[in-house]
């Protein structure tokens, strides 16, 4: 089963590509089938999803990669973090469906009980989609995230034609059967080739308490990477219109999927550093690859935005265009960040991690709200772009006064 990192890396990265052809056909089959305002719904509905699925996490999963290799009773770890997440999401799920007039008034379509059980089962099949999705990293089984995102990204394309009927909602609903599809096959592949891996499903609270504060660490630094396309779009629903949330989920979107290749070269620099690999050379390949990544990225869709922003519609074009460059100028500080995060991670820095993602958010939400009244949604893209801007420079400062050993990073 010990794979090399270019292996692990092709795996997750053509994940990643997956994710990304697939989401600019998605969204431009959605764009050419729906209006801009169910554009807009689907997105919020999507945002929401997430951000419920995020808050019952308690970022269990980067920490789950980090502990599995060590841990002798692997079915023990395997169950308490399947039952935990998945028993916390039913607990935050029902809390916000039976007071969705107190959280969001607006959000009507969820008063309906029809549509709120659809997202209630939505919400439990994407938490899973993201439990096995580590669940496969963790044991090093790369290839089987590889087989469930292609199932999942394509097919979710099919499912925009067959649920045109339910407007924005169906956007929202053909992402989340296909994730449901993509889990049974892969999950029943993995249970009847890995026989020998048995979960013992319950909780077990020592390991709980031996995980949770790492977790909770990697939850704060989790937070300020999701902030703005989990809960931003809500606010700007709220405060202006399903449009507007739509001009600001689209560049998002595409920001977030690019950013994600990035990502998943940080995950598989977690994993092989957790398996006993030379954390120097690791991290010099990971910022070599992540700094060419992010250089193409930048020159791509500062130059080329506009056409591809066109390939949705016209309207995105015209409304999106400042935004999308705007994300895309902060992406060597984000390269730099999430690489100095996953190196703390490996050492179990955990104080540093959570000062460093505290800044991140704080920074995300007073500049977010200093500029939203003028900018509308362009104001969380330039808070987006300060706050990653002074955290590399509190990183710069923090390896100058720590002495942190460079030999390390470099």
């Amino acid at each position: 089963m010990k794979k090399g990192l270019f292996t692990h890396s092709l795996n997750l990265i053509s994940a990643q590509v997956s994710l990304a052809v697939s989401g600019v056909l998605f969204w431009f089959v959605a764009a050419r089938m729906y209006s801009v305002e169910n554009i807009g719904l689907g997105s919020v509905l999507i945002s929401l999803l997430s951000l419920l699925i995020f808050i019952s996490s308690l970022g269990i999963a980067p920490t789950f990669i980090r502990f599995l290799p060590q841990e002798e009773d692997r079915g023990r770890l395997l169950g308490t973090f399947f039952v935990f997440s998945i028993s916390f999401l039913i607990l935050v799920c029902l809390i916000f469906l039976t007071g969705i007039n107190i959280f969001m008034p607006k959000l009507a379509i969820l008063r309906i009980p029809f549509y709120s059980l659809l997202f209630f089962i939505f919400a439990l099949s994407m938490q899973l989609f993201q439990v096995l999705d580590s669940v496969f990293i963790g044991l090093k089984l790369t290839h089987l995230v590889l087989l469930k995102s292609i199932i999942q990204h394509f097919l979710r394309i099919i499912f925009l034609f067959l649920m045109v009927f339910l407007g924005g909602f169906g956007i929202f609903a053909s992402n989340c059967s296909s994730a449901i599809v993509a889990i049974l096959l892969s999950a029943v592949y993995f249970f009847l080739k890995y026989t020998h891996l048995k979960f013992k499903l319950g909780v077990d609270f020592s390991i709980l308490k031996k995980i949770l504060p790492f977790s909770l660490v990697n939850f704060l630094n989790a937070l300020s990477l999701s902030l703005p396309g989990m809960l931003f779009p809500l606010v700007i629903y709220s405060l202006f219109s399903e449009k507007e949330a739509g001009f600001f989920y689209i560049p998002w979107m595409i920001f977030v999927v690019y950013c994600s290749f990035i990502g998943s070269i940080n995950s598989i620099f977690l994993m092989e550093a957790s398996y006993g690999g030379n954390i120097r050379a690791l991290c010099r390949k990971t910022l070599f690859y992540s700094l060419l990544l992010g250089l193409a990225g930048f020159l791509t869709f500062t130059l080329l935005g506009e056409r591809i922003l066109l390939v949705f519609k016209k309207d995105f074009s015209q409304n999106s265009l400042l935004i999308l460059k705007i994300l895309f100028s902060s992406i060597f500080f984000f390269i730099i960040n999430q690489a100095y995060i996953t190196l703390l991670n490996i050492k179990k820095h955990i104080f540093r991690v959570g000062l460093i993602s505290l800044l991140m958010i704080s920074g995300i939400i007073i500049f977010s709200l200093l500029f939203i009244s003028g900018m509308k949604s362009q104001a969380i893209a330039y808070a987006w772009l300060i706050s990653n801007f002074l955290t590399t420079v509190y990183i710069l400062a923090d390896l100058a006064v720590k002495k942190v050993r460079r030999a390390d990073i470099f």
